[in-house]
């Protein structure tokens, strides 16, 4: 007997009995986890499955039947157990499980469309996504709290002169969270309007206009309601 072969046998075995304790969901997905790689974490597969199923008892079981029979949700699964399987905390598994049941749920979201926000997550770190939260609740009542819980995080170390390398080396690190975000176009910059007859200021060491502020975008906020991480305010 082929030694990796049966090891395959055995870890596919493992999936859909981990995937059977789910009383709701597991039925319907245990041949698709099957069918996935099947050398990922099982044990992370597991809860994933155990959050999925928690979550979409929420909603009307024909609705997810007549979904899951489609190829595109069949597709969609499939990703988000290869992303829960990399995901090394629960919230992110979280995350991924809140993605599937509102993308199931919202019939103005193709699942195409949820495909691709699945692929911004995957590219996004825990301490982006605490970022992006950040910037979602910049006038909401309770900024102050969320900043003073995530401080380390979202202001990072600060780079001065004659700092140690290891901080720059830091600061440096956390600047990259921030232009991740601009590039995914999850929030953008808003630039002061130079009063008449001015010229409008530089950033002496981007050589860029001066940004006045950073603000979320409505991609950024999707992003967030989708893994149920907004909380639906001041949405411009």
């Amino acid at each position: 007997m082929d030694t990796n072969t049966s090891a395959t046998d055995i870890k596919v075995s493992i999936a859909k009995g981990i995937v059977g304790i789910a009383p709701f969901i597991g039925p319907m997905v245990a041949e698709i986890i099957g069918n996935i790689i099947p050398n990922q974490r099982i044990d992370r597969l597991g809860d994933f499955v155990k959050l999925l199923d928690h979550k979409l008892a929420q909603i009307d079981k024909p609705t997810i039947e007549a979904r899951l029979s489609a190829p595109e949700y069949i597709d969609l699964l499939e990703d988000g157990f290869m992303a829960a399987a990399r995901a090394l905390s629960k919230e992110r598994r979280d995350q991924i499980a809140s993605l599937f049941k509102n993308s199931l749920a919202k019939t103005d979201l193709a699942a195409s469309q949820a495909k691709k926000l699945l692929q911004i997550l995957s590219e996004l770190s825990d301490a982006e996504i605490i970022l992006l939260q950040f910037y979602a609740k910049l006038t909401s009542p309770d900024h102050d709290a969320y900043l003073a819980a995530h401080k380390d995080v979202i202001q990072g170390p600060t780079a001065y002169i004659r700092a140690p390398p290891e901080e720059l080396d830091q600061a440096a690190l956390h600047e990259t969270m921030k232009a991740h975000l601009l590039r995914l176009d999850l929030i953008k910059p808003h630039f002061r309007t130079p009063q008449s007859g001015h010229a409008p200021e530089f950033d002496n060491h981007t050589g860029m206009m001066k940004i006045s502020s950073t603000g979320i975008t409505w991609l950024g906020r999707l992003l967030l309601r989708i893994i149920d991480l907004d909380d639906g305010m001041n949405r411009k």
